[in-house]
């Protein structure tokens, strides 16, 4: 509604899509250099494919689904269906911190 709200809104969808950048750097590390290019085309391949998936989900599933939760308020519906990734974000954030290890071989 704002300036304010805009540069909120703007730094944490920077922060989001700087998650690449962390992740191709975390795979050149984790890989030895004769695999890294491998692994770093793999999970840039897979990262695309599921933001695509999961805005064909949330856009077609999700969304439908929500809005006849809140009786047809589509606004209700599309903010509630936005937080659904970013909770599954959360979760497999938590779980690549618990379970991985960063100690390659």
């Amino acid at each position: 509604q704002n300036a304010t709200g805009l540069t909120v809104l703007r730094f944490f969808i920077g922060v989001g899509g700087s998650t690449f950048v962390m992740c191709q750097y975390w795979t050149s590390r984790m890989f030895t250099k004769e695999w890294a290019g491998t692994a770093n085309a793999t999970v840039g391949g897979w990262g695309n494919l599921g933001g695509g998936i999961t805005q064909l989900l949330i856009g077609s599933v999700i969304f439908p689904l929500l809005k006849k939760v809140y009786d047809g308020s589509a606004e209700k519906a599309w903010r509630t269906a936005c937080v659904v990734p970013a909770t599954l974000g959360l979760i497999t954030s938590i779980c690549v911190i618990k379970f991985t290890d960063d100690c390659p071989k």
